[in-house]
């Protein structure tokens, strides 16, 4: 097992969900069954994190039947319907995830999505000959990017720079990296229908534990944020847009 910063990351995003689910009870904008939602939902990733866990020490993850499986099609979309599912059934759930995007700074959140610049470890490795060279290259650097454009979105949103509208732009792309292009990417380097590109270190190495953490429940944390936010941000200039043009077609507006 190599040393990997993804389980730290794991465990930074659930702390700053917690926090920012903790902050939006304790402002009224949840009730307490809101928050403990939140908190199901978060427990039962954590609970889908140390499966991963165990099946990668298994060596399910190393098996010829995982990799030729196209697992980039489908071992990351386990947490997505872990998330997904219950924003979808319960308007409750879905509720209780805009208050905390609409109670959070948006400069925070986009700082929290800045944490990408940690793909920086995959370049590195991939470059050292301890990674694949391909998806380091063809995903890992268009993330560090990505890390470091919401980093600067923080900082020009917090001064008043950068609207609502850029934010959405610059999630959207975060979704993009990864949903298609990553998860096709993931396949091309695996035995199976897709298998194209051969190299050594393969792309195997990306399902080695602890790196396999990122592909099956760190990336896809980011990436449903990032898809979360981009909606709520919609959601938000549809509803001014909306109450602009009331006023302007009320007969009041001109008196």
């Amino acid at each position: 097992m190599k040393f990997s910063i993804v389980p730290l990351l794991y465990l930074i995003q659930a702390v700053v969900i917690i926090r920012a689910t903790q902050t939006t009870y304790v402002a009224g904008q949840i009730s307490q069954y809101q928050r403990r939602l939140i908190a199901i939902v978060l427990g039962v990733l954590t609970l889908w994190g140390g499966m991963s866990v165990y099946l990668g020490v298994s060596g399910y993850y190393q098996s010829e039947s995982f990799l030729s499986s196209l697992p980039g099609l489908w071992i990351g979309q386990i947490p997505v319907l872990i998330v997904m599912i219950p924003w979808i059934v319960s308007k409750t759930f879905r509720q209780s995830i805009d208050a905390i995007i609409d109670n959070t700074p948006l400069y925070l959140i986009m700082g929290f999505e800045g944490l990408r610049i940690f793909a920086i470890g995959g370049i590195y490795k991939g470059f050292t000959g301890d990674f694949s060279l391909f998806y380091a290259t063809f995903v890992g650097i268009p993330d560090f990017i990505y890390g470091v454009t919401t980093l600067i979105a923080a900082v020009l949103i917090y001064r008043g720079v950068w609207k609502e509208r850029s934010a959405i732009f610059i999630n959207l792309i975060g979704f993009v990296i990864i949903v298609p292009i990553g998860m096709l990417l993931i396949n091309v380097g695996l035995p199976g229908a897709m298998y194209m590109i051969v190299e050594t270190p393969s792309l195997k190495t990306i399902f080695e534990l602890p790196m396999a953490l990122a592909p099956t429940l760190v990336v896809p944390i980011f990436v449903m944020i990032n898809l979360l936010v981009a909606v709520r941000l919609m959601q938000r200039s549809h509803n001014v847009e909306c109450n602009e043009r009331v006023q302007c077609e009320s007969p009041l507006s001109a008196t």
